[in-house]
């Protein structure tokens, strides 16, 4: 029952981190990659612009709407990961009403709320939508650097909520707006009699312009992140927790080196006949992508060797009457 339990929260963190991702990539596509492409006005552009304005909306709405739906979920996976001498009710009482983490649960709801009811409006074609969008994408940020890790649930605010949000708007820019780059693919039109207002060329040049200093953010971030929950180096080969980060670094830097190829090769690919070629690296990369998330997973539920464990906390801020007699023997 305890894997069985275990599994299904991996699998709704997973669901949770990969809706934060795609709600921030398909807004940062729509603002930093398709409003600043460089196609020429015409028949062309109108065509894609329709493909685009659609798979945005869709991929905007969706992401919003199973956000909200799992953030209830995603508050009873991490109360699990607390003190079991109290009930899971007690211990999701505990961690909504009493830690900062629930500050954050709050900014998570009313984000996927303000966004879901802006891309639906979006949808309608209406523009104030995106007023709605960016405002769930700040309190996104808000939310999801107060959530962080489980285990920081009830420690003093810090710089760290700071960093942590920058750190879930930078991955989910970056690497959202690339997961929307490849769905672009089935949906722009193919190449035209003059390859150089082919729109998926004109989105791929504009993308990798601007991924440099999406890049740049997550890993200043995530190095900051990670000096707060290591205690030295020896935690990397030491810890359950330190192995996860040294995988997941590696692969980012895997994911650095594709990027910097495509920046240099990937738009004349995309609008000659190594089109085709272009589009098999950026599905495995976008592979990677599925793998970084699924060790972040991992890792936001593992207990890091420099965060002292939330037991004692969880008793603390536990309201009272919370306790199940039968599940905690009182010392004296």
């Amino acid at each position: 029952m305890q894997i069985l339990i275990a599994l299904g929260s991996a699998l709704i963190a997973m669901l949770y981190l990969t809706a934060i991702v795609l709600l921030v990539g398909a807004t940062t596509f729509h603002f930093l990659v398709w409003r600043r492409t460089s196609l020429p006005l015409g028949p062309v552009r109108a065509a894609a612009e329709e493909q685009i304005f659609a798979l945005v909306a869709a991929v905007g709405t969706w992401s919003a709407l199973a956000l909200l739906l799992l953030t209830v979920p995603r508050a009873a996976g991490v109360s699990a990961l607390l003190d079991d001498r109290y009930t899971l009710r007690s211990r999701m009482s505990a961690l909504v009403l009493h830690s900062e983490w629930g500050i954050g649960f709050a900014a998570m709801v009313l984000a996927a709320t303000l966004s879901l009811g802006g891309y639906i409006a979006i949808g309608r074609r209406r523009d104030f939508g995106w007023a709605f969008v960016l405002l769930g994408v700040l309190l996104l940020a808000i939310g999801a650097g107060l959530q962080g890790h489980p285990y920081d649930a009830f420690s003093k605010l810090s710089l760290a909520p700071l960093f942590d949000g920058l750190h879930a708007i930078g991955t989910g820019a970056w690497l959202g707006s690339f997961l929307l780059v490849v769905l672009a693919e089935r949906r722009v039109p193919a190449h035209t009699a003059s390859p150089w207002t082919d729109p998926l060329g004109a989105i791929i040049e504009r993308y990798f312009r601007a991924s440099g200093a999406l890049a740049s953010v997550v890993l200043l971030t995530g190095l900051f992140s990670a000096s707060t929950h290591l205690t030295g180096f020896d935690d990397i080969s030491g810890s359950q927790y330190g192995s996860l980060l040294a995988g997941k670094v590696g692969i980012v830097f895997i994911l650095l080196s594709f990027n910097e190829f495509h920046r240099r090769h990937a738009e004349r690919q995309a609008r000659t006949a190594e089109r085709p070629q272009l589009m098999h690296t950026l599905r495995f990369q976008a592979g990677l992508i599925g793998l970084v998330l699924a060790l972040t997973v991992l890792l936001i539920d593992a207990s890091p060797p420099g965060v002292n464990e939330v037991r004692g906390e969880v008793f603390r801020s536990a309201p009272r009457g919370s306790i199940e007699s039968s599940d905690v023997e009182i010392e004296r």
